[in-house]
């Protein structure tokens, strides 16, 4: 039987489990090769599975799910083993395996393990300790999944610290050049908006609501622009903290009327931006506690920061068609990779739009099981010949090397909602990664707020939706400490608030 192609020497369970590599091809020499296409299914979920396998060349997926809605949870590449538990115990626990490429499989079932026990006792100890040596790694790295980094992960959602508890006002406040206008921003605000409840306590159930809304939006409004100038005023100051949690005190009972604002605060996911708050965006239908949370609901989703989420869904849709419009004439796919993707709503525009023109593969990848679901069966909705795959998978282990995807050189890679989280050390760690798994000519996208948002102190210090804002200069700036270099283009969405970095990788290094 012939040996493992020659660049798989380094990277089989022999190199990696001390095993040398005359006994592992002995112990190749007892499997049977499989042959499979790409996309071909190994295995289906429920299937009873008792042998034991390794991926000799290509790449499977681990998906859960019919083959509609499957999403990816795991890749295994080549020099993997994989089976090993259910070949012990004989209890099936098989997800769906699928080939992402051209793969050559190896199978040893239990008649051939028990035949080598019986023929050569000696190789078959050798191969049940180096499965015994998989099993402990793979539960090495689940562990490891559960170390900090995970805690981290969400920390960066969450402006990387709890919130904390509202100060007492100290003596000194009172006395501060600052406290006339933080008590004139809080009292005005009460007053106006007691004065809005009144009006629409007396009115008839059958009056317009246009009146009030735009007397909502006039409130709401002149307390937003009072907020932010008083941000830029007290930035820094010693006394910043305890102003900032009176004005939450004071301030925060009115907006959470509103089901965005309420949803943006609370973070029931444990981070801020979830796909449902997105969904909520994007939907721009005002929900809320009484005609009033509707009002402020309807603020909340009219803001400069919200019209600039939703226009960056039209952005990234039109660079994908650009794209796109490049490789018509091309005979390969598109190859898309979206990093916290949520539910894709910009991927499947621009899949409309494109009318099926261009041969696609996207992998959108999320830690969210939910995001990814939604997409299917909410968003994934329309007829299309592009290939989808969506990945379970933490994209802050993808960024920092500790999850080594097999998932082949990419053409177009985007973000639009995670480098606002990222300390600018790990937005560069980012754009390496990415210049790494970029084809020559490939293109990065990433978002981030600019300092131009309007509503910055609104999202910092009442809905504690901390992002890390940054201007074309300072993205440039950052770029140049990686392979792209600082000749990087900035674009905006109409709003101005958003900015997206685009590089693009040479076509030869």
């Amino acid at each position: 039987m012939p040996a493992p192609p020659s660049d798989l020497r380094g990277q089989d369970p022999a190199g990696r489990f001390g095993c040398a590599p005359e006994v592992w091809q002995a112990v190749l020499d007892w499997s049977r090769p499989l042959f499979y296409d790409q996309y071909e299914v190994i295995m289906a979920e429920g299937a009873l599975a008792f042998n034991i396998y390794y991926v000799e060349s290509g790449t499977v997926e681990v998906t859960y799910g019919s083959r509609e809605k499957a999403i990816i949870v795991a890749f295994i590449g080549a020099g993997e083993l994989f089976g090993e538990i259910g070949f012990f115990d004989l209890h099936s626990r098989v997800r769906t395996l699928r080939t992402t490429a051209d793969s050559t499989i190896r199978t040893w079932d239990q008649d051939a393990m028990a035949r080598m026990q019986k023929q050569d006792p000696a190789l078959h100890g050798a191969f049940v300790l180096l499965l015994a040596k998989s099993i402990c790694a793979k539960f090495r790295r689940i562990l490891e999944e559960r170390e900090p980094l995970v805690a981290y992960t969400a920390a960066l959602s969450t402006g990387r610290r709890a919130f904390e508890e509202a100060q007492v006002l100290p003596p000194q406040a009172f006395q501060n050049p600052f406290w006339p206008q933080v008590n004139q921003l809080v009292e005005t605000f009460k007053a106006d908006f007691f004065d809005l409840s009144i009006h629409l306590q007396q009115a008839e159930d059958q009056t317009p609501e246009e009146p009030f809304q735009e007397r909502c939006l006039v409130v709401l409004d002149r307390f937003n622009a009072q907020f932010e100038d008083l941000r830029r005023s007290i930035e820094g100051h010693e006394l910043a903290g305890p102003f900032w949690g009176y004005i939450f005190k004071e301030i925060f009972p009115y907006f959470m009327r509103s089901r965005f604002a309420e949803r943006a605060y609370y973070k029931p996911k444990g981070y801020a931006g979830d796909f449902q708050l997105m969904e909520m965006l994007y939907a721009n239908t005002a929900r809320g506690n009484g005609r009033l949370g509707a009002l402020v609901d309807h603020w909340c989703l009219n803001t400069a920061a919200a019209r600039a989420v939703r226009g960056r869904r039209a952005l990234i849709a039109r660079l994908l068609e650009q794209e796109a419009a490049a490789f018509a004439a091309r005979r390969r796919p598109l190859r898309i990779l979206n990093l916290a993707c949520g539910s894709c709503r910009e991927l499947f525009d621009f899949l409309a739009a494109d009318a099926d023109r261009t041969p696609v593969e996207a992998l959108c990848v999320d830690a969210d099981a939910e995001a990814l679901e939604f997409t299917h069966q909410q968003v994934n909705v329309f007829p299309h010949q592009a290939v989808i795959r969506l990945m379970q998978a933490d994209v802050l282990r993808w960024i920092i090397g500790r999850e080594k995807h097999p998932i082949g050189t990419i053409d177009f890679i985007y973000s639009t909602g995670l480098a606002d989280y990222l300390e600018n050390p790990l937005f560069q760690t980012l754009a390496r990664q990415s210049y790494a798994q970029l084809k020559p000519g490939g293109v990065l996208v990433v978002g981030n707020f600019g300092p131009a948002n309007p509503n910055r102190a609104f999202m910092d210090h009442l809905l504690q939706w901390k992002l890390i804002h940054r201007s074309p200069e300072q993205l440039k700036a950052l770029m140049a400490g990686t392979p792209f270099g600082a000749g990087v283009e900035v674009l905006a969405e109409p709003e101005g608030v958003n900015l997206f970095l685009i590089a693009r990788k040479p076509t030869q290094d």
